[in-house]
This record gives structure tokens, sequence and C-alpha cells, in this order.
């Protein structure tokens, strides 16, 4: 297994937890906050704010380690039927439009942290900074680009006939 490799399915295992934390979190609050709105007509402020930004650090958090176990989803009725030249072709421009996206999408979620760190900007109710929700969901993002690259070098060897690798798992196959 090479560093590259083993670099980027490390570091995503402790973020594949954070968004089992961060999910466990959601969970709770949103539990309490109901049972206070519905015993003591009494709900939590802010409960909104944490669920709307807690997930969308959950989903990107928990992206890469998704992309790694291959169970995003992939409809392959047309493309399962092609010789297995042309899967890896589509294989190939599949995970290179998915990386030059993604990459642009983790450098301007970067960006757009700078932004709101630097203008202070914090939630109506509660008044929680934004920025480390931003942050976190960057860092999901820059991990599962990472992938992304990892699955786009896979895939390259395949299109040009390398020694296929004994792990590959592909969105193709059945």
């Amino acid at each position: 297994m090479s560093f590259f490799k083993k670099v980027i399915y490390g570091v995503n295992i402790p973020l594949l937890k954070i968004s089992m934390i961060l999910t466990l979190l959601m969970m709770f609050i949103t539990v309490v906050d109901v049972g206070g709105r519905y015993f003591f007509n009494s709900p939590i402020p802010g409960v909104f704010e944490l669920t709307r930004f807690g997930l969308g650090a959950i989903v990107c958090t928990a992206l890469g380690y998704s992309q790694i176990n291959k169970v995003h989803i992939a409809i392959n009725i047309l493309v399962a039927k092609f010789p297995l030249a042309w899967q890896n072709l589509v294989e190939f421009i599949n995970y290179l439009l998915a990386f030059i996206a993604f990459a642009i999408g983790c450098w301007q979620m970067f960006v757009y942290t700078g932004r709101l760190y630097t203008s202070a900007q914090v939630t109506s109710v509660l008044g929680v900074p934004i920025y480390p929700f931003v942050l976190i969901s960057a860092i999901g993002v820059a991990f599962f680009t990472l992938v992304l690259l990892w699955d786009l070098i896979k895939a390259t060897g395949r299109l040009f006939g390398r020694r296929e690798d004994s792990e590959y798992s592909s969105h193709w196959s059945a």
C-alpha cells in the first residue's frame, strides 16, 4: 500500500468518527428539543441552527469514507453493457470531472471559511460563529477530493492497461 493511500485512508477514519459523533449530538439535541417542546412547552433555542450546520458537517466528513468503500449510488444500466475498455474510459472521465469539481468546491469552501472568520459572522439565535462548521466541512471535502485523486490515479492506470489492483472495486462491476 502506498504512502499516499495510507494517509488518505487513515485520515478518513477519524473524519467518519467526527461524523458519527456529530450525528449522535444532533439526535440527542433534537430529542431533548422535541421533548421540551411537547412536555414543557419550552423548546431549546437555536436547535434548528445547530442541526442545520451540523448536518452539513456530517455529510462532508463522511464523503471520503463512503468513496473509499464505494457505497455511493451508481447507475450502471448502460455502462455495465460496455466493453471493459469503454467502462474504464467512462470511469476515468467520471473521476476526472468529480476531482476537478470537488477541488474547486473545496478551494472555495476554504475561501468562504476565511471570509466568515474575518467578518465574524455568527448564527442569529445563539450567536455561535459559523466558520468552524464550514471549516470542518471543507476539511472533509478536502480529504474526499484526495480519495477522488487516488481513484483517478487508479482509473488512469486501468485505462492505459496497467496491472489491476487486487483491492479494486468499481461502480460498474456487479
